[in-house]
């Protein structure tokens, strides 16, 4: 068991900077051979859901436990707390989230919390973002090798360091088109918002708002709000920044509809390097995968289904929910396959969503 003081007393020592960069290569994008073959699959070849442990309706996100439920619902609840708190100017406390974390992390819980975040339709605004960034955050800390105690304090950095944007005006917030050069001046003050309201925690704290200012801030000095640079910028509040512009491009906002998860992968990879360090980007790539849960994917003989786990080891391969058999028919029962069993099938394209309906 961590103890919570822990945490708080790694800030105390002198001299010694608690969140630094570490150095890393960015791994090369997978390739594979798409060479499409003419394939057959028997029935004898998918699993059915049958043959899948805690495997129901594959339509739904009820083939994830109630453990998994209730602790993403715990979430979505002390986010919409601190939203309260922070708009009616009341302090806020650290202790009912890091309980909730380290029971998260005790059970093992981060990576099945995050795939149903991606799963669960319902947006909450803020809240619901908040808890994405900080499970997103928690999956790719724990393949970077952070230990529980290190997990904890990212998990609430993560889901702390929004707080400024719950001062920020809805019409602002919900307005349906470009925003003005002026209303953007207002949202980027908001990590300076983040940082006043945890500077209030008490100097214990400091380091919460250290990385709130620089979650947007990018190696190269194109972010704001001090355009810091480099070894600048904690690896913390780089992470957490790589994982706020990825949970936002995925889903819709009033101005824009949302990028298709392996659209928003490339884009991040064409201008991540510039602006996020090769250690997270890396690892980024190792946990997020190039065909994220929930993407829906054609297969190269043209049947068509929805990534329901990745595989790290063989980031081209993910088990996957068929929908649509290679005639267009849809299938009445789902049926699962898991790719890196079957070498001569493989993903071809990426779907959007609406273009199933």
């Amino acid at each position: 068991m961590v103890r919570f003081s822990d945490i708080l007393g790694d800030e105390k020592k002198k001299g010694k900077e608690p969140l630094s960069s570490e150095p890393g290569q960015v791994a090369e994008s997978p390739q594979e051979d798409i060479r499409i073959k003419k394939v057959r699959m028997t029935d004898s070849q998918i699993l059915s859901p049958e043959e899948i442990p805690n495997f129901s309706d594959p339509f739904s996100t009820n083939r994830y436990s109630e453990d998994v439920k209730t602790y993403y619902a715990e979430l979505l609840e002390k986010a919409a707390e601190i939203r309260d708190r922070v708009k009616t100017n009341q302090g806020l406390s650290h202790s009912p989230i890091l309980s909730l974390l380290h029971d998260i992390i005790d059970q093992d819980l981060v990576d099945q919390l995050y795939e149903y975040a991606l799963s669960v339709v319902e947006d909450k605004g803020v809240q619901s973002h908040t808890v994405s960034v900080s499970l997103a955050c928690m999956k790719v800390g724990k393949g970077m090798g952070y230990d529980t105690k290190k997990l904890l304090k990212l998990g609430l950095s993560a889901f702390l360091e929004n707080v400024g944007m719950y001062k920020i005006p809805e019409r602002i917030l919900q307005k349906q088109g470009k925003l003005s050069p002026e209303e953007m001046d207002v949202i980027r003050k908001h990590p300076e918002f983040s940082a006043r309201i945890l500077g209030q925690m008490g100097t214990a704290f400091q380091w919460l708002e250290k990385i709130a200012l620089q979650v947007h801030e990018r190696p190269d000095g194109s972010g704001y709000p001090k355009g810091l640079k480099g070894e600048e910028i904690s690896e913390f509040a780089s992470l957490i920044g790589l994982m706020d512009v990825y949970m936002a491009m995925i889903k819709n906002r009033p101005y824009r509809n949302k990028f298709m998860q392996t659209e928003a992968i490339k884009s991040i990879i064409d201008i991540g390097k510039s602006k996020f360090p090769s250690r997270v980007l890396k690892e980024f790539l190792n946990q997020i995968s190039l065909f994220p849960v929930n993407t829906y994917v054609k297969l190269n003989n043209k049947s068509i289904g929805r990534v329901l786990s990745t595989n790290k080891s063989q980031p081209l391969r993910p088990t996957i929910e068929l929908l649509y058999d290679g005639l267009g028919q849809e299938m009445e029962k789902g049926k699962l396959i898991d790719l890196s069993n079957f070498p001569l099938l493989h993903i071809v394209s990426t779907i959007d969503e609406e273009e199933l309906s």
